[in-house]
């Protein structure tokens, strides 16, 4: 439950942490802080058309549903190194 909690304070925090820095025109950095929304846009498929001329990759609505998708993405994937390194703490405390 604790990993479950990083997890979701480190991907929030990023989360707010890109946005400030979409706002001030830094996207790279925006891009780097909320790494886990821009890998899920990069792997939508070109060749899926929705409407004659519009593909997938270039939809507004997918762009929109990557964006928050990686929310529960991140907190996941944080939740899990944190699960890691807490659980490798826990095993390398002598016991008392």
């Amino acid at each position: 439950m604790q990993s479950l909690a990083i997890g979701t304070a480190v991907t929030l925090v990023l989360f707010g942490l890109g946005y400030v820095a979409a706002s001030n025109d830094a996207e790279i950095t925006s891009y780097v802080l909320y790494w886990q929304a821009w890998v899920m846009y990069q792997l939508l498929p070109c060749s899926v058309s929705l409407m004659p001329g519009e593909f997938l990759c270039e939809s507004m609505a997918a762009a929109k549903a990557t964006f928050f998708a990686g929310i529960p993405v991140g907190i996941l994937i944080y939740s899990a190194v944190a699960y890691l390194v807490l659980s490798l703490r826990r095993r390398a405390r002598p016991l008392a």
